[in-house]
């Protein structure tokens, strides 16, 4: 997970915060969707577009899909927070790996 959230996920994120004026500190804490979330929709649907680029550019096969059936099926969203998308990117990698 450490390698989800320091090589892609903490930059992507910082990438899409830039555009805000409000400084907003990241940590895995950090709420992306739902109540008290530091991203809008669109904001959250650019940052996930962007995620999911650059996990596929960094795969050598055909890549992952992070807003497939089986994310939104969860009874919990792996885009609640900064945590739960890198678990859930790393989940996805394992299947791929495979």
């Amino acid at each position: 997970m450490e390698a989800s959230l320091g090589d892609i996920v903490y930059p992507a994120l910082e990438e899409i915060l830039s555009m805000k004026e409000t400084a907003i500190e990241i940590s895995e804490t950090t709420v992306l969707f739902g109540e008290g979330a530091v991203l809008n929709s669109l904001e959250l649907v650019s940052f996930i577009v962007l995620v999911e680029e650059r996990v596929n550019d960094n795969l050598e096969s055909g890549g992952i899909t992070l807003t497939s059936e089986k994310a939104m099926s969860r009874s919990s969203t792996p885009f609640r927070t900064v945590r739960t998308l890198a678990e859930y990117i790393d989940e996805l990698l394992e299947e791929e790996a495979i």
